[in-house]
């Protein structure tokens, strides 16, 4: 039936339905470009998965509307916070099942966090709530710190445990985002004896190999068995995933019987597909907004927006590409891992982009540059702080410092990547490409042979994240959807060595920094033994700090340690626009929600 649909779309059938002729009035159906990566709510850390683990699974607590810092009781039906903010006692709700018939349990709410603080694998979001529970970044800075497996599987039982109809959680210490945290989609919560029969943790202090899992490994990687308002029917992947209404939903059933996702990366199909009625949701690059704003204006397409959101794109340098990596920087002839973490190379990249042309031309002026990791809006940004700007001069000096001086002599090579469909991120690589090969004219006059040499790669989404995950990209691009509005989920994911993209780009690999103080003044000038060393401490100083005005000039210390050491380039905050068939209803914008919200939904 799906096929029949996706033919007539694909060869450019235009037709204006009525609601009595809507194709499929009982099923929502979505075209996005990307592929998730996993359907386990403890591994996900990607937008594609946790649209799909949004809609299944349900957390504690959810986000009240469009807020994004008040919340409404889910799976609980209350809560309270001890006088010290250290403990958080959560009410079950009574009568939830979930899809596969089992009853929700406190002890399903212990097991789902626990779960979650043991699988902690590289990259993932667990960091958010190991933290403030044990006041670590990993769960193997736990293990070392008591000693044992033993220990840290009995640290997780005083921790988070059920009373009665309660679950209490106790903290290490004080932290104010900790509900925003409960309410993301990695606090999921999961049947816990289907987990265990379906080969996951059994709940003992045998937790070690069920700790750091590749995606496929986990038990949950193709399957789902949640209490939300949708139970997953079936994912084929790079081709669709498809959900079914959960019909003994503990609250009204959704007003759609079904929802599918798929997963199409040409914008003309897509397109195609909403013409004709076969896609009622579409992504839709920049590029192609003036042909969406054109089915707007004739009452064929609705738009909403642009919402100011808390999504930045960034291009992240990776400071020591892996060995094995296929994309290896070269310096002159020879293979040089270490290449971008010459300062100079990637200031100088820094200066090559056009960044306003960038923002004006593809993002339609719907975006602005950031000075350094955190956004407008946030707890440590400052208005003030510099930006690199499109500066020739500026980047020319940049490439003749780099490396000594080699770099200029010798040449290098360095491939920049992107996934697949996005075409923004190759803009803005080819844009990248254009101007530091064109320094190539001038080396040439001058008698040099060694050429700078820029290859953009575009990758399958899966394989892009992986290859990023293994440290084998030197110069990648990415989106971040802020998990909790709070600046610690800047600093952490894009500076700490635990961080999602820090852990990444390696940068202990910059020896013997000094560091002077400029906002946080009562600090002292220091030298770490690398650069990682400097961003993690202060890092856990600005976390711990519960004086608002000293917290705000430790971010900001942050943030300018972040522009000067040049970590990123083309970082971007970003407008958002949402674009859908008239005759779908009940939309609407929380920039913290990873995708569409089913629930809410319905088609008349």
């Amino acid at each position: 039936m799906w096929r029949i649909g996706f033919v007539l779309a694909a060869i450019g059938v235009v037709c204006i339905l009525s609601y009595s002729q809507i194709a499929y009035p009982d099923t929502l159906i979505v075209a996005t470009p990307g592929d998730l990566e996993t359907l386990d709510p403890a591994w996900a850390y990607d937008t594609a998965s946790n649209a799909a683990i949004f809609n299944i699974y349900e957390t504690l607590v959810f986000y009240d509307g469009e807020s994004v810092d008040r919340f409404i009781p889910l799976l609980a039906t209350s809560w309270t916070v001890s006088w010290n903010d250290l403990v958080y006692t959560f009410t079950i709700r009574k009568g939830v099942k979930f899809h596969e018939g089992g009853d929700l349990t406190p002890e399903d709410v212990v097991y789902s966090l626990q779960r979650a603080l043991i699988q902690d694998r590289a990259g993932g979001p667990i960091w958010m709530m190991l933290d403030p529970i044990f006041g670590v970044s990993s769960i193997e800075e736990l293990a070392e710190k008591l000693g044992s497996d033993e220990a840290v599987y009995e640290a997780l039982q005083r921790a988070i445990q059920a009373q009665g109809n309660q679950v209490i959680i106790t903290l290490d210490h004080p932290y104010g985002p900790f509900i925003q945290i409960l309410a993301g989609t990695w606090a999921s919560i999961v049947d816990k004896e289907w987990v265990i029969a379906h080969g996951g943790w059994d709940g003992s202090a045998n937790w070690r190999k069920y700790h750091d899992p590749a995606a496929e490994d986990s038990e949950l990687f193709d399957k789902a068995n949640g209490t939300g308002p949708f139970a997953l029917e079936q994912w084929v992947p790079g081709v669709q995933i498809s959900f079914t209404r959960n019909e003994n939903y503990w609250r009204d059933p959704a007003r759609l019987q079904k929802v599918v996702i798929q997963i199409v990366p040409a914008w003309s199909t897509r397109l195609a597909m909403f013409q004709a009625g076969a896609a009622d949701i579409i992504d839709v690059p920049r590029q192609y907004v003036a042909q969406m704003d054109a089915l707007v204006a004739q009452g064929q397409a609705r738009m909403m927006g642009p919402f100011p959101s808390t999504t930045c794109q960034s291009g992240f340098f990776n400071f020591h590409v892996a060995e094995e990596s296929p994309f290896m920087p070269y310096l002159g002839g020879e293979p040089e891992p270490d290449l971008l973490a010459d300062i100079h190379l990637r200031r100088a990249i820094n200066y090559a982009l056009d960044i306003d042309t960038y923002i004006q031309l593809w993002w339609l002026g719907e975006a602005w540059q950031l000075p350094g990791v955190i956004p407008a809006g946030r707890l440590g940004y400052d208005p003030n702080l510099p930006k690199y700007t499109y500066d020739l001069e500026k980047a020319e000096q940049e490439l003749r410092l780099a490396w000594g001086g080699q770099l200029w002599k010798q040449g290098f090579r360095l491939t920049i990547t992107y996934n697949q469909g996005n075409a923004a991120r190759n803009v803005v690589a080819q844009m990248l490409k254009r101007t530091l090969e064109s320094f190539n004219q001038k080396r040439q006059a001058e008698g040099l042979r060694g050429m700078f040499v820029i290859e953009v790669q575009e990758l399958p989404w899966p394989s892009y994240l992986k290859y990023m995950d293994a440290g084998q990209l030197p110069l990648f691009f990415f989106s971040w959807l802020e998990d909790f509005a709070h600046p610690d989920d800047w600093v952490k994911p894009y500076m700490h060595h635990t961080g999602a993209f820090a852990m990444i780009q390696h940068f202990d690999t910059v020896k013997n920094v000094e560091f002077t103080p400029v906002y946080a003044t009562w600090l002292s000038s220091k030298t770490y033994d690398n650069l990682q060393a400097l961003f993690d401490e202060l890092i856990d100083l600005a976390t711990r700090e519960m004086d608002f005005a000293k917290a705000d000039l430790l971010y900001k210390e942050l943030n300018r340690l972040s522009h000067d050491y040049a970590i990123n380039v083309a970082h971007i905050q970003l407008l958002f626009r949402h674009y859908d068939q008239p005759w779908v209803h009940g939309w609407y914008f929380n920039p913290a929600f990873p995708g569409d919200y089913f629930y809410a939904l319905w088609k008349g």
